[in-house]
């Protein structure tokens, strides 16, 4: 692997296995439970980050093509904790073998992104920090839930 890649792989490396072990002794209900004045759940997250870091490190930073459905990702509907789950750990393994098969320069390469009326040209390096803070703050959302959905049994 890359020098210049590798850190980028092991930031979401070490983010998907903190998001893993706060995820793991939840149940379905707790995976579904959502604040009162918040809109998001668990299970929610979980989707959304496979979504977006699918788009943001395979597609934008990768060149590869996507099908997302970014609405869909925050549908309201009961989610099943394992299915999610799964759903975020094959996104994990598809958005690494991308990460991993990239070099130092593809770093610098410019990628252009967004809807056609707001198209947007920055760097691929540019696109996996953005996926990884992005995924980062999700994480810490999901710790809160967590502990807010554990204090309210």
């Amino acid at each position: 692997m890359d020098a210049q890649v590798r850190p980028f792989v092991q930031i979401l490396e070490k983010l998907h296995k903190d998001i893993f072990e706060v995820v793991a002794p939840l149940t379905d209900h707790e995976v579904n439970w959502a604040h009162p004045r918040l809109s998001n759940t668990i299970g929610i997250l979980l989707r959304h980050v496979a979504g977006s870091e699918r788009y943001w490190i395979a597609e934008v930073a990768g060149g590869g093509k996507v099908i997302r459905d970014r609405d869909a990702e925050f549908g309201r509907e009961p989610l099943r904790k394992e299915q999610e789950v799964a759903r975020l750990q094959a996104a994990y393994e598809e958005v690494r073998t991308v990460l991993e098969s990239l070099r130092a320069g593809d770093l610098a390469r410019e990628v252009t992104f967004g809807p056609h009326d707001k198209r947007r040209t920055e760097t691929a390096s540019w696109a996996l920090l953005h996926s990884l803070a992005h995924t980062s703050y999700h994480l810490g959302q999901i710790q809160l839930l967590r502990k807010m959905a554990e204090a309210r049994e």
